[in-house]
């Protein structure tokens, strides 16, 4: 086919020029995507309901929604959500005593930073110690680190003439995925490109051209809408992570989806239903090693919810992303409440899903297990043609021998392995979906078998109320979320009745942190610093209560559920 080709010199020069490269710019890089957060603010106004009007119009109206359009301010206003945006980190965190004491802690020499480690340490909760100047010394200096350098280090990218690496030490998962993060949005610790001449544009062009694209940072290619949602999800975890290990916590995805569950009161005939969540929470590792090794954790401390969600153009739009705020947080709040419950499944007890089906009969066929019925109705019967016999080349003796060795030795013409059954089917051919749906199996468990539900950091149970915290994030940015909820609230939405209902839902919230700037990267550290430091302290806990947790311990062995731990 090709041998009458001409092969010359210029056929070559013609193949070198249609090869393209795949390495360098992108051809058109798409506009960058504005930053915008939500303004949904509701102000709850002070006049507590009556119990039945707190019942019928807070579960009945929460299953309702079935659309994100069903989202309105009404469902806020029966929650009695008021929020308190851009709030102080006084604010946030209850006792501000917990927060580091900045100017205190960087105020110390370098030489005795290591001796004055051991007095700014804090008793926690679990019996450790918590962190002390050092470590966040170490953390800050850690989070100021200048982007482009960082990224080098993570490109490996050698660094400029007369300059040295930078050593991003535990920071380094942090920076690795905030680099993903330059590929889709800019970075706002560079300055912002100004008006010059034209002359003074071509020369900058000239010098990027200059460099390689693959020694190129901070080179976006996409927009922040077109950013994948584990992105966001890593950075985050990594950013927390940075101040949770030291305090015995980590940041871990639920087994189980996390959902909020809405029991209507028993004088309503409608069922319960949830709503679910994409968030994930912060839990307390256990101090027992071969709990820690199962995989137990205990909590949660508090939650982590990330959205994706860039346009905020319509009021509808920024009341939907409260609401999955809201949604996260009161299904925390649930989770924290499960200490010494167990758990009541949906249907458990119920007719159909306890009687047999088809009136405790076999049944017949269900599905395409009918077409097998009528395939083996459409075959002859079994008794035609037993007697024919098929004539099979005779071998000799001396063929058989050969064959019968060649198999032994090489395996050659011996026997198949037994095919294994397809996919999705049993032994007898029938579907697993079926025989599932003929095993009559209970409904499946909602709570983590491997979690030691507790309210950590609570105050005392005669508060009516628990803290619960969320690190929330938006775009580029963090914010750090404390609300409030009251005892009464959650015995509502599980079916209770309460002779008085709650004044309000509480939420304060802080200013968003722009993950890109280095000082705004450590105020939130900080934030967050405090925030696990006031969970994690140490309560001290009245002896009656002590005994008695003691015994729901060695009865329970260590499962709020009633039931053995699984620590497979």
């Amino acid at each position: 086919m090709f041998a009458n080709l001409p092969i010359t010199d210029s056929w070559f020069s013609q193949l070198r020029t249609v090869q393209t490269s795949t390495e360098g710019p992108p051809r058109k890089i798409p506009p960058q995507t504005p930053v915008r957060f939500p303004q949904c603010a509701p102000q709850a106004i002070v006049t507590p309901k009556s119990s039945a009007q707190q019942e019928q119009s807070l579960v009945a109206l929460l299953q309702n929604i079935h659309r994100p359009a069903d989202v309105k301010l009404s469902c806020f206003e029966a929650l009695g959500l008021h929020v308190t945006s851009s709030a102080a980190p006084e604010d946030i965190i209850p006792d501000s005593s917990y927060l580091p004491p900045i100017e205190e802690w960087n105020s110390i020499a370098t030489d005795n930073l290591l001796e004055a480690n051991d007095a700014t340490k804090k008793p926690l909760g679990n019996g450790n110690l918590s962190p002390g100047a050092q470590t966040y010394r170490e953390r800050k200096n850690e989070l100021l680190i200048d982007n482009t350098a960082a990224f080098r280090t993570i490109r490996r990218i050698p660094p400029p003439t007369g300059e040295s690496a930078v050593r991003l030490g535990n920071a380094y998962e942090f920076f690795k995925n905030l680099e993903f993060f330059s590929g889709y949005w800019d970075d706002t610790s560079l300055p912002p490109p100004s008006d010059s001449s034209a002359e003074e544009s071509s020369k900058e062009k000239e010098d990027v051209s200059a460099v390689p694209f693959h020694q190129q940072t901070h080179t976006r290619t996409g927009t922040g809408s077109q950013l994948p949602p584990e992105y966001r999800q890593n950075l985050l975890t990594a950013f927390i992570k940075l101040v949770a290990y030291d305090f015995g916590c980590n940041v871990s995805l639920p087994r189980c989806e996390p959902r909020l569950h809405l029991t209507p009161p028993p004088s309503t005939p409608s069922p319960p239903s949830y709503f679910n969540s994409s968030a994930f929470f912060i839990y307390r590792t256990p101090t027992e090693r071969s709990a820690a090794r199962a995989g137990i954790v205990e909590g949660p401390v508090a939650v982590v919810s990330c959205r994706g969600n860039t346009v905020f153009a319509t009021e509808a739009e920024s009341q939907l992303d409260l609401a999955r705020e809201v949604v996260a947080v009161l299904l925390t709040a649930q989770q924290r409440a499960r200490e010494g419950k167990t758990e009541n499944k949906f249907g458990e007890g119920k007719w159909w899903a306890t009687k047999q089906r088809w009136g405790g009969g076999p049944g017949g066929p269900i599905g395409r297990e009918a077409d097998k019925v009528d395939e083996l109705a459409a075959t002859p019967a079994s008794g035609a043609g037993v007697d024919e016999k098929v004539n099979l080349p005779v071998r000799d003796e001396n063929e058989r021998g050969v064959a019968a060795e060649t198999r032994r030795i090489f395996g050659i013409n011996g026997p198949s392995p037994n095919k294994r059954t397809k996919r999705g089917k049993t032994a007898d051919g029938n579907m697993a979906i079926y025989e599932n749906y003929r095993k009559l199996l209970p409904p499946s468990s909602t709570w983590d078998r491997r979690a030691r539900y507790s309210p950590i950091g609570k105050l005392s149970a005669e508060a009516g109320f628990d803290d619960v915290f969320m690190v929330s994030a938006l775009n580029h940015h963090v914010s750090i979320v404390r609300v409030r909820v009251p005892e009464k609230l959650l015995s509502v939405l599980s079916g209770g009745e309460v002779e008085e209902g709650w004044e309000k839902l509480p939420m304060w919230r802080s200013k968003w942190y722009d993950l890109f700037i280095g000082n705004e990267r450590v105020e939130a550290m900080e934030l967050v610093w405090g925030m696990i430091s006031y969970l994690m302290r140490s309560i001290d806990v009245p002896a009656e209560n002590h005994s008695s947790e003691k015994k729901d311990a060695t009865t329970n062995d260590g499962n709020v559920q009633g039931e053995k731990m699984d620590l497979n």
